[in-house]
């Protein structure tokens, strides 16, 4: 049998199609769910689909998977989105500021990242090449970053151990947890489809992730009475 001819390889115990390769495999790629062969050292933002990103965020959680339940990055950019400002530059920066971990290299916790300053800095080549696909300036990412570290205090309200306030407050100092939303933490399918509505939503219609909106949905608990006051 000419195994170069057929792609059998009797180590992995079966065939394998070369014929449907896109792209040439080297043994830094990862597959993603479109079938794409992704370089996470060399990012290509044209495999940097919405759909994409929306699956990892989705299927991966905040916290390293350390909380009561499972909570996706997804519900989580979207609570950020809800928080930003509402301008779409802002909405789309909401969205997109964890997709930097959807590509090969997931997040570490913050108190590590200084020590794995080479994994952190291939991380950042990513997002470079996500912010570039979608136009998203530092800028932007300087405007919700307080929306950011605002969720932050609503995810730790509800899925960590409060015995550990001190600890927190290290990464909320300056920061007030808002009074008008709760999180409900949804499954992966449902965070998927939550995702790729609010993705549908700020980039096809060029409308924001409003208090309003978010209280149509599942996974938000919505105070009826709260009126939107913008960041600036």
């Amino acid at each position: 049998m000419d195994n170069k001819k057929t792609g059998y390889n009797a180590m992995d115990g079966g065939n394998i199609n070369y014929e449907h390769a896109e792209r040439q495999v080297n043994d830094r790629c990862i597959e993603l769910v479109d079938g794409n062969l992704f370089d996470p050292l060399a990012p290509d933002p044209s495999l940097m689909t919405l759909e994409v990103i929306a699956a990892a965020l989705a299927n991966n959680t905040r916290f390293a998977g350390q909380a009561k339940s499972f909570y996706s990055i997804a519900q989580h950019s979207v609570l950020v989105g809800a928080l930003s400002p509402q301008d779409m530059a802002a909405q789309r920066c909401a969205l997109l500021h964890d997709a930097d971990e959807c590509f090969g290299l997931p997040d570490l916790p913050t108190p590590v990242k200084p020590h794995m300053p080479d994994y952190v800095a291939a991380q950042k080549r990513i997002g470079a090449a996500v912010d570039g696909r979608y136009g998203i300036s530092e800028d932007d990412h300087k405007r919700t970053k307080p929306a950011d570290r605002q969720a932050l205090l609503i995810e730790k309200h509800a899925l960590k151990n409060p015995r550990n306030a001190g600890y927190w407050n290290v990464w909320s100092a300056g920061v007030e947890m808002p009074s008008w939303v709760r999180i409900d933490p949804l499954p992966p399918e449902a965070s998927m489809e939550l995702i790729l509505s609010a993705m549908d939503r700020v980039f096809e219609m060029d409308l924001p992730i409003s208090p309003e909106w978010l209280s149509s949905l599942d996974g938000f608990d919505v105070d009826p009475e709260f009126e939107l006051t913008p960041m600036a």
